[in-house]
């Protein structure tokens, strides 16, 4: 910093749009980011140019997208999108579908802007975000879509009279950037759970992030130390699971550049550290009637549809195992003594089980915790499977088994789930109740994304020799 310059905390501006005598416009929240005034150079600054960033989801990152003029990203606008967006890796490999190939030339769809979610970015000045659905050219859904797969089965709760609400939490890690001075050291000191010197520790992330997620109206209700070097939790408000899986999608992609404008990384990895817990991506449930939560019978147990919900989420969790857990390094968490259940259970209370049922508050808080997904899973996949298993369950599908008691083996309780992606995608693609709930050009489309998965490991285990046969080998053969 020079001399005499000084540093200013600015105000957050909620409004959508500028008010006479304000350049923000609306509301100020009190806590922004530090900005450095700008030096005075004697000459005139250029307007800045509007702009949208536009917010499509895939099935790996949550939101991909692009940085469009204000004027051509409005209203009713239909902007094109490259269909690869649905075969791309997180590392931007390409993996040929049934939507996009080298065959067909990867056509464009078009991604159209659900005004429900247009938000002005405060700390981008003139920037406003919004995220899109996506359209052939004739105006028909894509059915690849992980937000157009959510809201189809959404709209199947109608009929039945109930409001599915949706409350996600994550897990992250955060470590100093790789290119930093100490490169991969955690945040923090210690592996303290609910530790309020590791929180003062990671205020000013804390802090931005709050403010940011907050100005955009993605409210965080919680934050925590989790037990693990660099490792925290954020829980957000409930919502409708469309918005509640908007609100996700924005939350980690938020708190990751949060953490890369202060020098540090954060990642929603599922196991980053081999000796400890990896990160959980869990989500709440429960089901409404208007102004009423249904979940339980009044009396501590589950109602009727409480427990066909349920049973629906136990009963297709094998089959729906590679949307929760979407990737090699995901089933590297799958540990039942670090509260990751192996197989379908439930329980009262208990994290042992993979849906941790919570009855013993008020009416309105009555729920399910659902513990199996990774935080690195899709929220709009994670939700989708979710709803899918929930309508299984509530259209007389599954019936629901005893629940985990005191002393159960869990290695023996419940039906065994997939350990390994390989399995995973297999029990998807062969599955009738996938198809018939999620679709068959979803499932063909991400079963190749989760083959192309496989295949890029696969191809790096085949020609990579590894620390554990370098030590045991060279010196005994």
């Amino acid at each position: 910093m020079g001399h005499g310059a000084t540093w200013t905390r600015a105000a957050r501006c909620t409004a959508r749009t500028g008010c006479p005598g304000c350049p923000g416009g609306g509301t100020r929240l009190p806590v922004g980011p530090l900005e450095r005034p700008a030096p005075d150079t004697g000459t005139m600054t250029p307007p800045r140019v509007p702009t949208v960033l536009l917010e499509v989801p895939d099935f790996d990152l949550g939101l991909r997208g692009k940085l469009e003029r204000a004027d051509k990203a409005g209203p009713g606008a239909r902007l094109a999108f490259c269909s690869i967006i649905y075969g791309l890796s997180v590392v931007d490999e390409v993996v040929d579908t049934p939507l996009g190939s080298a065959a067909n030339g990867y056509p464009d769809v078009f991604a159209v802007p659900d005004e429900a979610t247009r938000v002005s970015l405060p700390w981008r000045q003139g920037t406003e975000a919004v995220i899109a659905d996506t359209v052939h050219a004739d105006g028909s859904p894509v059915l690849e879509s992980p937000r157009t797969l959510l809201r189809h089965l959404l709209a199947e709760f109608d009929p039945l009279g109930l409001q599915p609400r949706f409350g996600f939490e994550y897990e992250v890690y955060v470590t100093q950037a790789p290119n930093g001075p100490q490169p991969g050291a955690p945040l923090d000191r210690t592996i303290s759970g609910y530790s309020l010197s590791r929180l003062a520790e990671a205020e000013p992330v804390i802090e931005e992030f709050l403010a940011r997620t907050e100005g955009i109206g993605t409210h965080v209700e919680m934050v925590h130390s989790e037990i693990g070097p660099g490792f925290f939790e954020f829980a957000l408000a409930p919502a409708d699971p469309l918005t509640a899986a908007d609100r996700a999608a924005r939350s980690r992609q938020c708190f990751r550049e949060v953490c890369a404008a202060q020098g540090l990384r954060a990642t929603f990895m599922a196991k980053l550290y081999g000796a400890q817990s990896g990160s959980g991506g869990h989500v709440h449930q429960s089901l409404w009637q208007d102004t009423r939560n249904v979940f339980s019978d009044g009396a501590g147990q589950l109602s009727e549809p409480g427990q066909a919900y349920v049973a629906g989420l136990l009963a297709t969790m094998s089959d729906f195992s590679a949307l929760f857990n979407p990737f090699v390094n995901s089933y590297k968490r799958l540990d039942p003594a670090l509260f990751v259940a192996a197989r379908a259970t439930w329980g009262h209370a208990t994290r042992n089980a993979a849906c941790r049922v919570i009855l013993d508050g008020a009416a309105p808080s009555a729920r399910v915790e659902h513990r199996r997904p990774g935080a690195d899973a899709s929220p709009y996949l994670v939700a989708a499977g979710m709803l899918a298993g929930g309508l299984y369950g509530l259209r007389g599908g599954a019936h629901l088994v005893a629940p985990l008691g005191p002393g159960d083996d869990l290695a023996l309780a419940g039906a065994e789930l997939p350990a390994d992606l390989r399995t995973a995608v297999g029990l998807l693609e062969g599955s009738t109740v996938a198809r018939d709930l999620l679709g068959p050009e979803f499932v063909a489309c991400y079963g190749a994304t989760r083959r192309g998965e496989l295949a890029a490991f696969d191809r790096w285990w085949q020609s990579s020799v590894t620390e554990w046969e370098l030590a045991r080998y060279p010196d005994n053969l």
